[in-house]
């Protein structure tokens, strides 16, 4: 079965390379649109944003090859762009919610040929205006549809602007979030999240949210070759007013981070906080109340002329509580409280590869209760540590950039009658 499995995923991956050897209707939106290619704004670890990325998604997707070209005509460039992720993972001694293992999980793993399906529309649509609209399919979790406006401003060295969004599982932050810490979902440098990313393993960064935020982006800020970001707004932790009203559970959040040049290497330092809510009687509309705080430390720069990074994040408290009517009924108003801490490291070895390693702790600090009394799955979620190596290689064919990543993860629980365990994830993404 296992060499079954093994051939499904060769020749998955040799029937999609063999389509995408023909010419493809449009490359990816923002590199036509640009006129580069993806390493002009992504580090070699795609999908993370390298400095001018960061300053593209500052402009609201404005920047342009077409500039002149559109003076004449219209301000508008507007590109299509799908994605394809095909994902292979199987978990070994994997614990339940009572920390027993989970005996249903297949030895044989799971294998999807197209775990996520995602067509994306954006980019400029005039001088100061971009937008971009996502239309999602996953294997887990459906149809989604996720977008955003941005209204962006020029000022001396920067940017400030205002912008809107809607998603269902990018979090609070995606409105306007460009560094690579994953409290932006798709700004993170595993595929494997839930063992690697303190922003994702918290769920502070992947429930959906409908917002509105300012923001103020500049660089030369204090002195030259610094960097300035801050933004805040409001936002539901919904997509749909299904569960919450959303007029009566807004929440306020703020973020700021800053660059400084050290010798060689860009150093971001960053912090986030969330507050707001109330709780109700158990017989009242249903209500959220969050606090969640947290900090990064990022560096960037080149060890032996070779590309790295590093990220530390620091989650020091992310609850969420749910009352009133519905209020635990659903996982989407289940209550949260829980804290981690994470590092992640990644190096470019070749041109081609890019070797990864990451470290988590993770603590539940929910008082898992029935009728007043602890249940036995209290601390079951805990992780003393998680430890993470992984491997990219990128490839391209006709031009576009593709990405093959393998990760391995193993996990020590923080209670000692639950057992280690691991995880393999193999993921193929196929941009076109």
């Amino acid at each position: 079965m296992k060499k079954q499995k093994v051939s499904y995923i060769l020749v998955a991956s040799l029937l999609a390379l063999t389509g995408l050897t023909q010419k493809a209707n449009a490359l990816p939106m923002f590199t036509q649109q640009t006129g580069m290619d993806c390493t002009g704004c992504h580090m070699q670890h795609m999908p993370r944003l390298n400095k001018f990325g960061r300053k593209f998604a500052a402009s609201g997707m404005t920047m342009s090859q077409h500039i002149e070209d559109l003076n004449k005509t219209s301000d508008m460039d507007i590109n299509p762009s799908l994605l394809i992720k095909s994902k292979f993972t199987r978990t070994w001694d994997k614990p339940d919610g009572k920390g027993d293992i989970k005996e249903d999980d297949t030895n044989d793993g799971d294998f999807s040929p197209v775990r996520m399906a995602t067509f994306y529309m954006g980019g400029r649509v005039n001088e100061n205006i971009g937008a971009i609209l996502d239309l999602s399919w996953r294997k887990v979790e459906g149809g989604s549809i996720t977008g955003k406006a941005v209204y962006a401003q020029v000022i001396e060295d920067g940017y400030w602007g205002t912008t809107f969004y809607s998603n269902s599982n990018q979090g609070p932050f995606s409105g306007m979030e460009f560094y690579n810490t994953g409290l932006y979902k798709p700004l993170r440098t595993f595929d494997m999240w839930n063992y690697t990313n303190a922003n994702q393993s918290t769920r502070i960064g992947t429930k959906s949210a409908t917002g509105l935020q300012v923001y103020y982006d500049k660089d030369n800020f204090l002195n030259d070759g610094d960097h300035f970001f801050v933004t805040a707004g409001i936002y539901t932790s919904v997509q749909d007013n299904t569960n919450l009203k959303m007029s009566e559970n807004i929440l306020p959040f703020a973020r700021v981070a800053y660059e400084h040049l050290m010798g060689d290497y860009n150093v971001i330092i960053g912090a986030f906080g969330i507050s707001g809510g109330k709780n109700v009687l158990d017989s009242e509309a249903l209500r959220v109340k969050t606090e969640m705080y947290g900090m990064d430390l990022q560096i960037e720069g080149d060890i032996a002329e070779r590309e790295a990074s590093l990220t530390f994040t620091k989650i020091f408290k992310n609850k969420v509580e749910f009352t009133g009517i519905g209020a635990q009924l659903s996982e989407d108003t289940e209550d949260i409280y829980n804290d981690a801490f994470s590092v992640e490291g990644a190096v470019s070895v070749t041109p081609s590869i890019v070797g990864k390693v990451a470290y988590m702790t993770f603590d539940d600090r929910f008082d898992y209760k029935f009728n007043d009394k602890p249940i036995d799955h209290i601390d079951v979620k805990d992780l003393d540590y998680a430890i993470n190596v992984g491997v990219d290689y990128a490839f391209s064919v006709t031009d576009m950039p593709m990405k093959l990543a393998v990760e391995y993860a193993w996990m020590n629980p923080a209670l000692d009658r639950v057992k280690a365990y691991q995880s393999f994830m193999a993921t193929l993404t196929l941009p076109f």
